[in-house]
């Protein structure tokens, strides 16, 4: 006796395979709309930002979506000058690159330190650092200014600095320990019995393998470094350590607020922030593939 495979008919098979090609097409247009209305949810303010910064405030409120009838720039010198943009920024890049740089380098150091199994107590430190993700600016702020006045940094640039770097720490180490952790063994024991000291290991092997996770770091700090209002606010006092976003409140009053100064204050901060992510776009994507992936 003998089993015979029963083959659907032409007819039935063909009704079989109809469906997927309509399936995927409706799945990619599903994606794509998706994908348009993200990108629409993130163009259109700024599309809007830009225009506004051309207007003046009168302008401003009888045709709030509409083109400017003048394009002016008098709003970004009139902003350069009074919100002290040819001194606020200086002093946000100051403060940002350097917090930046120290932070993501503390950050890789600590993370190449605990990614080492045979180190005792790892996990724990681990849990430690990525709990400072928790802790809210504002249940720090009144420690850190008595702290900051102790020493004598209140009212400077290392005022912020400082407490910076601390807070960029725990992001850090959570996006850099898990790639540290994937690093290839064989070329660390090769490096150490070529006579390479631990630090030698650090700055020749691990630093330059961890870079696509250290530009993810870098910008995701960065943007939060460079408009952070809070701490600015209290700490930077003085107006020659302030840093823009402090500046650019300057412009709303309570009776009246300059609408194009504001736009225009903004459209300059943004500028260099969307800068720095085109041209480390690659490396952003890649550091938060290979964390996802090989944490």
């Amino acid at each position: 006796m003998t089993d015979t495979a029963v083959s659907p008919s032409p007819s039935r098979a063909a009704s079989l395979r109809r469906p997927r090609p309509v399936r995927r097409a409706i799945g990619k247009t599903l994606r794509t709309a998706v994908l348009v209305i993200a990108t629409a949810w993130v163009l259109i303010p700024l599309f809007f930002m830009v225009i506004a910064s051309f207007k003046s405030v009168p302008e401003f409120f009888m045709n709030p979506f509409g083109l400017p009838a003048e394009w002016s720039f008098s709003n970004y010198t009139r902003a350069w000058e009074d919100a002290h943009l040819s001194l606020t920024l200086p002093n946000t890049i100051i403060v940002t690159s350097v917090s930046v740089a120290v932070s993501t380098f503390l950050s890789a150091l600590v993370a190449y330190g605990l990614s080492r199994k045979e180190k005792k107590f790892a996990a724990g430190f681990y849990t430690l650092f990525v709990s400072g993700l928790l802790v809210p600016v504002h249940a720090i702020i009144l420690p850190l200014f008595i702290l900051l006045k102790a020493v004598g940094l209140f009212g400077t640039l290392f005022a912020l600095i400082v407490p910076y770097i601390a807070m960029g720490l725990p992001l850090g180490v959570l996006v850099l320990t898990p790639l540290a952790a994937s690093l290839p063994r064989d070329l660390i024991h090769a490096a150490r019995m070529d006579g390479a000291t631990e630090w030698q290991v650090f700055r020749r092997v691990v630093f330059p393998l961890l870079k696509p996770g250290l530009v993810s770091v870098s910008i995701l700090n960065g943007v939060w470094m460079w408009n952070e209002f809070f701490i600015p606010l209290i700490i930077a006092f003085r107006p020659e350590v302030q840093t823009m976003p402090v500046g650019i409140v300057s412009f709303i009053g309570s009776y009246s607020t300059e609408w194009g100064l504001v736009f225009a204050s903004v459209v300059v901060s943004t500028i260099p922030v969307v800068i720095a992510y085109l041209l480390m776009t690659r490396q952003f994507q890649s550091g938060l593939t290979s964390g996802a992936m090989k944490g």
